[in-house]
């Protein structure tokens, strides 16, 4: 049987709506009619069944669109938004440029400067003045979305030319953007999001919050033993969230603590209750870990690309990024992946740890209230 089921929607194949046909068109005109597909029989049978196939699956694609599991693109937008999240959009990454020249220079609201090996684009977010010193410091955010890097001293190239600018750097790391939210990390914040109503409070809390507004990741970790374990004390639980705002999260964490249960963490909040006492709620953001990777490769000289070592790096970076999250432990082996997204690479020596070209190859072991970080420029590789 097909159409709307009671074991869901079966839709019609071709094979079978062109059999269908076929049979009709002998039942009309006799059995003995040519129905080889360039004879004019043959040729109405295949536009036919073609445009019935098409309107059978656009009616399962309608079907499919109300379920996350199944939707995609805008439907699954509109579906996760029945469990009170929306997908997160992309982006900007963000850094400060110091700008360097003539005191009294004026430094225009986007204004652009660029990453030197990457050309990446930056531009001001304020109308600024070079100061009496020779320098300023003025907020910038990258021209596109999604994770664009900028390490510490990158930012060099002045690519709006402007009389008395002469240099510009960035003392620090850009804070990294994000592309948009993809289908695949929607369905699983969603499904994460969906234990905010369950009994246990703290997977309660572990979803509410994360479908707070700018929560990227979460861990809540309860200790109900008469000892410290992990280093949380007896009766206390740990949450570590990434993004947010400090008060929503103090907030969150407030209304799911149970009595004679005390939260814990390096970061305090006050939170006025109902009565309206000031109550402190502790809760931990993340540090982060920087990870090094150094990878020996062999090649094909034929199938290996033109700038293959990028590729490398990028993908092993990205990966990283999107598969590591807080107390994720790093695992060493899952590197290798990443590394074959490349064509041409022949043998694999891979190597981790915490400073440039690491030797280690065992596992990074990360805290509840650590976090992994990953950037294409802490990626060597060497063809061997």
């Amino acid at each position: 049987m097909t159409g709307l089921t009671a074991d869901g929607f079966e839709r019609k194949r071709l094979a079978d709506i062109k059999a269908d046909i076929e049979a009709d068109l002998k039942a009309a005109f006799g059995d003995n009619i040519d129905l080889e597909p360039q004879s004019g029989f043959g040729q109405f049978v295949g536009i036919m069944s073609e445009r019935i196939s098409n309107q059978w699956e656009s009616q399962e694609n309608v079907y499919n669109s109300q379920y996350p599991s199944t939707s995609e693109g805008n439907q699954l937008s509109n579906v996760v938004m029945y469990n009170g999240i929306e997908r997160l959009e992309a982006t900007h990454s963000t850094v400060t440029g110091t700008f360097t020249g003539t005191p009294g220079t004026p430094i225009p609201i986007n204004s652009e400067a660029s990453v030197f090996d990457t050309g990446d684009k930056f531009k001001t977010l304020i109308d600024a003045e070079i100061g009496i010193g020779g320098t300023v410091d003025i907020p910038m955010q990258a021209v596109n979305t999604g994770p664009i890097e900028a390490v510490a001293g990158s930012l060099t190239v002045i690519e709006t030319p402007i009389f008395g600018w002469t240099s510009v750097t960035n003392s620090s790391d850009a804070l990294v953007g994000r592309s948009e939210e993809t289908d695949a990390e929607l369905r699983v914040r969603r499904e994460q999001s969906t234990q905010a109503l369950g009994q246990n409070l703290v997977d309660a809390l572990f979803g509410q919050l994360l479908n707070l507004d700018g929560v990227e990741d979460a861990v809540v970790i309860s200790n109900g033993s008469e000892v410290t374990v992990g280093g949380i004390p007896p009766h206390q639980f740990l949450c570590s969230v990434l993004g947010g705002d400090n008060q929503d999260i103090a907030d969150t964490i407030w209304v799911n603590t149970p009595q004679g249960i005390a939260s814990f963490g390096a970061l305090t909040v006050p939170v006025t209750d109902a009565q309206g006492f000031l109550q402190p709620v502790k809760f931990t953001r993340p540090s982060e870990v920087e990870i090094y990777f150094k990878i020996d490769i062999t090649v094909d000289p034929v199938e290996f690309p033109s700038g293959g070592e990028d590729d490398i790096r990028n993908n092993v970076a990205d990966y990283g990024t999107a598969n590591f999250k807080i107390s994720d432990d790093v695992i060493r082996s899952e590197f290798y992946t990443p590394v074959n997204y490349t064509p041409g690479v022949l043998t694999i020596d891979l190597f981790i740890g915490l400073s440039a070209s690491p030797s280690g190859t065992a596992n990074i072991s990360i805290d509840v209230d650590e976090i992994s970080r990953y950037s294409s420029s802490r990626v060597e590789v060497n063809i061997v």
